[in-house]
């Protein structure tokens, strides 16, 4: 089996949806010799940010010298971009390993009341395998969709993360922000610490009451807002903006103590992400682990991950962002214009279903002079007459008032040479909308 031929394997189970739930997970991982229970992890789900905080927390834990594997959802140029170890794509003939001893396994129990193994769960033994298989000091493990039911949500972690709650995937988590809290607080365990960056009030209630129930003590990341001293508690980790390029740069405090950090991810909301990602850590240090300041500092100055706000071109300028939901594009709408100077704003949009690019497209469509609308490659891509339509929804909606050309192409590539053609030196092109849209760059890029 090549490496080709095993990850051909594991998209084949595409086929067989996403099931949430965890009994069958568990049947897998136990013929697997469960990896997972040897393995120190650091569990982290959100809304949005929760890529960007399992990245920044692996990169502060490779800088305080220990070995870790980061498991992201989903990836966005290579496939083995899920599995890292040390910053690191999983080796192929280890990945091909994997899928070898996983592969009877799966075939075994679909004959079974637990049924058909998904793509998801595949990805995620694979990683629990790889990682006890290398013996990895840490496993920092984002959580698919949701958490409750999520099949990473198998681990006793040494801490978790719920980064932010907001209203996405709300056909399989619930309409409130109530509902996908509860969902997402299903990763908190009894007596483990969990670290949570919600601020909508509705959400924060259930996540704090969630940590009660299971004695889970709770340390709440916010923004130093008002004046309120947020830091002076030794429950509360606050940040406060300090001027940067990348308008990410961030002081965190708690009681007396206090550090100055500076991202090279980009974009204002990075700064929440890296006060997340910092409490988490801080509770892996009260618990005896040797992690300096220093590797704090470092691990945020050169965490990276691809597809936010991604920097691929110059003159014009080309940023790849996977902004999907209403939350994700207003940080982005927000972040836009404070980092990047340009003349003309071009966007190229693709998304799927579930979710609502009218939403959106609200807050992205008034950075821009010419949108270009297009199919990003995946089954639940919306077609970009549809992606059209909202937009030309929005206009009226507006009375007109923004400026804006819209173009339909069929085909990402088609889109992208479009969006260059259109451009001058001065410009800017936007690709986002989907990591599947921002992940077609790649078969494009000149």
């Amino acid at each position: 089996m090549t490496c080709e031929q095993a990850i051909a394997y594991i998209q084949s189970l595409n086929l067989y949806g996403w099931r949430l739930g965890n009994a069958r997970m568990e049947a897998l991982l136990e013929q697997l010799g469960n990896p997972h229970r040897h393995l120190r992890v650091v569990h982290v789900t959100g809304t949005n940010g929760k890529g960007s905080t399992t990245a920044l927390v692996a990169s502060i834990l490779k800088e305080a010298g220990y070995r870790v594997g980061a498991y992201f959802s989903p990836y966005v140029f290579d496939f083995r971009e899920r599995i890292l170890i040390d910053g690191k794509p999983i080796a192929p003939e280890l990945l091909v390993e994997g899928v070898q001893r996983c592969q009877p396994l799966i075939e075994r129990l679909r004959d079974t009341e637990y049924g058909q193994v998904t793509e998801f769960e595949l990805k995620t033994a694979l990683a629990f395998w790889a990682y006890q298989r290398l013996g990895v000091d840490f496993a920092v493990m984002e959580v698919g969709l949701g958490g409750r039911l999520d099949a990473t949500n198998v681990v006793i972690p040494a801490v978790s993360v719920i980064v932010s709650v907001g209203l996405d995937h709300t056909d399989r988590l619930g309409p409130t922000h109530r509902d996908i809290a509860y969902e997402k607080a299903g990763i908190i365990k009894p007596g483990r610490p969990v670290v949570s960056g919600v601020l909508h009030p509705d959400a924060q209630a259930m996540v704090e009451a969630v940590a009660h129930r299971r004695s889970a003590p709770m340390l709440q990341v916010a923004p130093d807002s008002q004046g309120e001293p947020y830091g002076r508690g030794q429950n509360r980790l606050a940040y406060t903006p300090l001027p940067s390029p990348t308008d990410s740069a961030v002081r965190l405090q708690r009681g007396d103590w206090a550090i100055d950090v500076h991202p090279r991810l980009m974009g204002s909301y990075q700064r929440h992400n890296v006060a997340c990602a910092v409490g988490a850590v801080l509770c892996l240090r009260e618990q005896g682990y040797a992690i300096s300041d220093e590797a704090i500092e470092r691990g945020v100055a050169r965490a990276w991950l691809p597809g936010r706000m991604q920097v691929v071109g110059e003159s014009p300028l080309i940023v790849l962002d996977g902004a999907h939901n209403p939350d994700a594009a207003a940080a982005l709408a927000h972040t836009m214009p404070q980092v990047f100077k340009y003349r003309r704003l071009i966007l190229v949009f693709g998304m799927l279903r579930p979710h609502e690019p009218q939403k959106v497209l609200h807050h992205l469509l008034p950075l821009a002079e010419l949108a270009i609308f297009t199919r990003a490659p995946s089954e639940r891509a919306y077609a970009p007459s549809e992606l059209l339509a909202c937009a030309q929804q929005w206009q009226q909606e507006t009375g007109n008032r923004y400026p804006l050309q819209l173009e339909v192409r069929e085909q990402p590539l088609g889109a992208f040479k479009d969006a260059l053609h259109h451009a001058d030196a001065d410009d800017l092109v936007l690709i986002t909308g989907s990591f599947y849209l921002v992940g077609a760059w790649r078969e494009w890029e000149p």
